[in-house]
Parts: structure tokens; C-alpha cells; sequence
């Protein structure tokens, strides 16, 4: 079965995709035509350029599955990898895009699990032995030891032999409140009036009041789907967080068990807990926009077929220009299926940069990630992940890793209790005393205007009262004043 040319055993394999940017699958047509090419102008030209002559090639698929794998998943879905040809490449054309391919198709498909490439096109050398084991499954017809791989770093704590409840017992939890949110996509007035029916039986759920163009507040009527997440993902006690999750999931028809504790797990800011702004602010299709990328996030994760890439890099760029989203954008595809997406939060930037000496990239707006970006950075921690050597192994560890490494928020008591800003008028008095309120009781924000919008929110809750005193107002009234006390 295997076409191996003189001393292909040392040199890299490559796994290519044949359905891409929304295209059908072109499997038959490269093995009619004996080629393969890419469907993108320059995505992955390096790579292709890179490709030599006599290099052995497998055109892959990959999707996932829960059921009808060869191990017990435990309800945890499974990454496979069908095998659909092998070949050795006979020219590469040098455009970046397109190779000669003297391919051999395999039928039945042979298929992989768990160490899957979601690239179109992957490079896999010899040299480590889950490589390795690939290479001589998808070469030289080797059976895959399925018992070592679930018992790997990677995969032990979803899949191994001694599979205990640990640290992220709350992933099935998120996944199952994230699937039935998805339900409610189009009633969302139900979901609505059901939370803030919630809202009215306990504390914690924050603010739930907009602001309406006509200058009147009232009762949020639409909400997007991470916002719901967050209703339980804010900077509170654990208790109430349980207590909030626990009406959510019944609103939702949730079966699954309320986590006991949320390790790993990054929380929102609690004067940006909306992943959209007041309807005074906020474009006519920004909510919409967000149900479009968690739908499109959930397929992704649920199926891994790499056709559905290009609707989710489009629903993410989408999604990233909405007013203040930042990085909870990425905060909120992590809480929906942590094992598919990580989150960027400031902590686990750090930490990606810091620990994995990997760069995460800032060509989107607000130098954040575009789509494609966030994409190309899940197969790169992936294969990272993979090294027996990293220290985290999968999304969720990288999370906790990353937090146990931040310092801790900043607390009241870590501030004088007093501090006095002098100085003459117009030089700045007001404007600094708005952004060390905000530095003292949440952090710094990122932008003068989320500074402005977390203080504003920050005096509608009462945790700030700005007071301007009259001129007559002595100094002894405010400061330090001695006078008698008469009945």
C-alpha cells in the first residue's frame, strides 16, 4: 500500500485536507487529475513551496464523533481522522498552491483518533512517537496503540484508564448549558422574560436594565448567548455562582449537575458582563451577530470538519467589531467548548507568550486576533500540546495554569485610604480621579472610553459617589475641624 521513495522514512509527510473554504470535497477529482492544490491565493503557500519531490502525502478528513469509536469516550466527543489516499509528490509547481500527486486512493477509509490536524495542509516529521505512530498508520497499514494515546498528557484526563473527577468536572456542565442556549436562538423573548424572572427571585445576576435611544431605561429585551454564560461568570462568590447557574439550567431544561467549583475558568468584569453595549451604542444587528459565531463555534467544535473553518473565521471577524467586546469574545468561546478554544484573556496571553514561547498574533481590530488568526493559534497549541514536555496539555489546564500565575485583582485594602489629587484648575483633577476609582475597585481598563463607561456604571450601582462641595463649604466641614457639640 505504501509508495515510499529513497529515504522518505527521514524526511516530513504531509496531511492534506480536500474540502476547504466552503468548497465540496475535490478527493475525486485530485486522484482523476493526480494532483492537490490548496483553494487559497496565499493561505499556506510556504508550506506547499516547502513540499519536496518524492515527500509522501495523505489526503485526510477529519470531523468528530461521541459514539462508534473504538474506546469508551465517556461522553466526551472524539477528534478522528479519516485516511482517504495516499501518494508521493511528483512536482510541485512552486506557486504555493498546486502539487503533482502519483496518489493511491484507500478504501475502506482507515481512521485515526485524538492527535487529528485541522490544517489543510500539515507537516508531520519523524522524531516523536505520536508523529510516528501516524506516519506508519497512514504509510505502512501500522494499527494505531489506542491505549497508549487516551493514556498520553494530552488526552489521560478525558479519556485515560484512570480517569478521576478532576479539576474541570464543570466542562460538561458548560457544554450542555451552551448547547441548550443554542435552542433558544429563535425565542429569545422567552429566554428573556425567563431570566429576568430569575433575576427577580435572587441576587447576582448584575444589571439587566438598557439604555433606550430615547433617553428612558428599562428592562433588557434581547440578549446574545455569551451574555447568558456570563450571567453566572462574573467576578462573585462561588456559592452564588452556583446558585445562578442552577436557575439558568432549569430555565434551559439542563439535566446535568451544577459544578462545585470552577477551576480554570475566567470571569468576566462586572461592569462588562454584556459582550454588546446599550442599545444607545450598540448597532441594530450586533446580538444577531453574536448568535451567528456561537452557532457557528458549536458546529465547529461538534464536527471538525474543516469546511465549517471559513463560516467561523467570518462569524468571529463579524463579531470582533462590536463596541467593547475586547477578548471576552474568545473568554466566551472557551466557556462553550473548552477543549476546542482558548481563551485570550490577559492571563493566558501571558502565559502563551511567557511559558509556550508562542506569539499570538494582533492583525484584528483593537489589536486583537482576526478569525483566521485565533484559528491558525488552536492547531498551533494543539501540536504544542502533543509534546509530552509542554506543562499544560489542553485548553483548560493552560487556563488554570495561567491564573494560579496572575496576580491577584487588585483589593480595597492594597490602596491608601485616603489620596488627595492638588493641584489648579483645568490640570486634570477630575478626569484622573474617574480612572483611579475604576483602577481601585475592578482593575485598569483598557481605553479612556471604558474607563468613562465602567465609572458611569460603577455610580448607577452606588459604589462611587462623586460629590462637588459649594465654595462656602469650609475646609474645616470637610478635612479636620474642632467645634463645640450644643444640645
Amino acid at each position: 500500500m505504501s509508495k515510499q521513495g529513497i529515504g522518505t522514512a527521514a524526511r516530513p509527510c504531509w496531511f492534506v485536507g480536500a474540502a476547504y473554504g466552503g468548497t465540496d470535497d475535490q478527493t475525486q477529482r485530485f486522484l482523476d487529475e493526480s494532483i492537490w492544490e490548496t483553494g487559497y491565493e496565499n493561505k499556506y503557500a510556504k508550506q506547499v513551496q516547502s513540499v519536496q519531490v518524492g515527500d509522501r502525502i495523505a489526503i485526510k478528513s477529519t470531523y468528530t464523533r461521541k459514539q462508534g469509536v473504538p474506546f469508551d469516550p465517556r461522553g466526551q466527543t472524539v477528534s478522528v481522522m479519516a485516511i482517504k489516499a495516499i501518494g508521493t509528490v511528483t512536482r510541485n509547481h512552486g506557486d504555493g498552491r498546486k502539487l503533482d500527486v502519483d496518489w493511491t486512493p484507500v478504501e475502506p477509509h482507515r481512521e485515526w483518533y485524538l492527535n487529528t490536524y485541522q490544517r489543510t495542509i500539515a507537516r508531520v516529521p519523524p522524531g516523536e512517537w505520536k508523529r510516528d505512530a501516524l506516519r506508519a498508520f497512514a504509510f505502512d497499514n501500522a494499527e494505531q496503540d489506542l491505549k497508549r494515546f487516551r493514556n498520553a498528557p494530552h488526552w489521560r484526563a478525558r479519556f485515560g484508564d484512570d480517569l478521576v473527577n478532576g479539576p474541570f468536572a464543570w466542562v460538561k456542565f458548560y457544554e450542555a448549558m451552551a448547547s441548550a442556549i443554542l435552542k433558544f436562538r429563535n425565542k429569545r423573548d422567552e429566554l428573556v422574560t425567563g431570566i429576568h424572572q430569575i433575576a427577580d427571585q435572587i441576587a447576582g445576576l448584575g444589571s439587566l436594565q438598557d439604555e433606550f435611544s430615547d433617553g428612558t431605561t428599562g428592562p433588557l429585551r434581547d440578549i446574545c448567548p455569551f451574555t447568558v454564560m456570563a450571567l453566572f461568570n462574573r467576578q462573585t462568590t462561588e456559592s452564588k455562582r452556583r446558585n445562578v447557574a442552577g436557575k439558568l439550567a432549569e430555565l434551559l431544561g439542563v439535566e446535568v449537575a451544577v459544578p462545585e467549583t470552577f477551576e480554570g475558568l475566567p470571569v468576566v468584569n462586572n461592569q462588562k458582563s454584556w459582550f454588546f453595549s446599550f442599545a444607545t451604542k450598540r448597532q441594530p444587528d450586533d446580538i444577531e451577530r453574536l448568535w451567528e459565531l456561537f452557532a457557528q463555534a458549536l458546529s465547529y467544535a461538534d464536527r471538525k470538519e474543516e469546511a465549517d473553518q471559513t463560516p467561523l473565521a467570518s462569524a468571529y471577524d463579524a463579531a470582533a467589531v462590536i463596541r467593547g467586546i475586547g477578548w471576552n469574545e474568545t473568554m466566551g468561546l472557551y466557556w462553550i467548548r473548552p477543549y476546542a478554544y482558548p481563551t485570550l484573556d490577559g492571563p493566558s496571553r501571558q502565559y502563551i507568550r511567557d511559558k509556550l514561547g508562542i506569539d499570538v498574533p494582533y492583525n484584528g481590530p483593537g489589536k486583537r486576533c482576526m478569525g483566521g488568526d485565533y484559528l491558525d493559534l488552536i492547531d498551533t497549541l494543539s501540536e504544542r500540546f502533543e509534546d509530552d514536555a509542554c506543562p499544560v496539555h489542553s485548553f483548560p489546564e493552560l487556563s488554570l495554569a495561567a491564573w494560579q500565575k496572575a496576580p491577584p485583582p487588585p483589593m480595597l485594602d492594597s490602596f491608601p485610604l485616603n489620596q488627595i489629587l492638588y493641584g489648579p484648575p483645568g490640570t486634570g483633577k477630575t478626569y484622573s480621579v474617574t480612572h483611579r476609582a475604576v483602577d481601585i475597585i475592578e482593575g485598569e481598563a483598557e481605553s479612556d472610553e471604558e474607563y468613562q463607561e465602567r465609572f458611569r456604571a460603577l455610580v448607577r450601582e452606588g459604589r462611587v459617589c462623586f460629590a462637588t462641595f459649594h465654595q462656602s463649604y469650609a475646609y474645616e466641614d470637610f478635612v479636620e475641624g474642632i467645634r463645640p457639640v450644643l444640645d
